[in-house]
């Protein structure tokens, strides 16, 4: 079977920015986790076919679920041995980070106190505040 055989027997979506991909599928079988499995193991295959290096450290599997999560684990064969893809509970894409509730909580923390470190920076290196102050902030925090 090839890689095209699997993707349509798997149908996961995949999200393509640069040279990033994001893979995804929804999980509620055995036959779901072993069909995705497939299909890392073919793009692998496909990437080792055009001698592109697959980065297995940048590589995790993180599941979105209201539910109960079926445990799954899913490899990347590389030079004989299977690699165990990390699984996190969150993950920075495109500079959001995605929790496996979808609820965004640590991302705004993560604003805030970016937000707060910038003021402090502000703060530390100007002694006379005015209205130059807002307009430092705005110009130094475009996020």
């Amino acid at each position: 079977m090839n890689l095209v055989d699997d993707w349509k027997q798997c149908r996961p979506n995949i999200y393509l920015y640069a040279d990033d991909a994001k893979i995804y599928k929804s999980v509620e079988t055995d036959d779901d986790v072993n069909s995705l499995q497939r299909v890392v193991s073919r793009i692998k295959e496909w990437c080792n076919s055009w001698l592109l290096k697959l980065n297995v450290n940048k590589c995790k599997v993180v599941s979105y679920n209201r539910k109960e999560i079926i445990d799954s684990n899913y490899f990347i064969r590389e030079e004989n041995t299977d690699y165990k893809l990390e699984k996190v509970s969150s993950i920075k894409d495109l500079a959001v980070i995605f929790d496996f509730r979808l609820n965004f909580r640590q991302h705004i923390q993560d604003k805030i106190n970016k937000a707060y470190s910038m003021i402090g920076l502000i703060k530390r290196n100007f002694i006379h505040m005015d209205n130059t102050f807002v307009m430092l902030y705005k110009s130094l925090n475009t996020h």
